[in-house]
């Protein structure tokens, strides 16, 4: 089995076995959806893969990825930029008491 075609909903999911650039010799399952512009190494091909058990764990995929995509960016700062975290009181004072008790 190298191809699975399904319909779900007004989407069409193609599944293409096929391997990767970056891992020659190991085969993934490729997605392209429509209405999509890039295809999905989705994950590796199994021995005991059948249309059936493709479809689900390829649908489940795709909800995901679609909930992924809609929840809000988180915006980090580079590690540069990041300040210091505040001292806390408690350090503060062991730093006075270590020098007064030098003196």
């Amino acid at each position: 089995m190298d191809l699975v075609e399904f319909q779900e909903g007004e989407r069409t999911f193609t599944c293409r076995k096929a391997s990767s650039p970056a891992t020659p010799g190991t085969f993934w399952w490729w997605i392209t959806v429509t209405g999509e512009s890039q295809r999905y190494a989705a994950f590796r091909t199994e021995p005991d893969d059948t249309p059936r058990n493709l479809k689900t764990r390829i649908l489940a995929y795709y909800v995901k990825l679609v909930a992924d995509r809609e929840r809000p960016r988180e915006i980090r700062s580079h590690w540069a930029q990041r300040r210091a975290a505040p001292k806390s009181a408690e350090s503060t004072g062991q730093a006075e008491t270590i020098k007064e008790s030098a003196q």
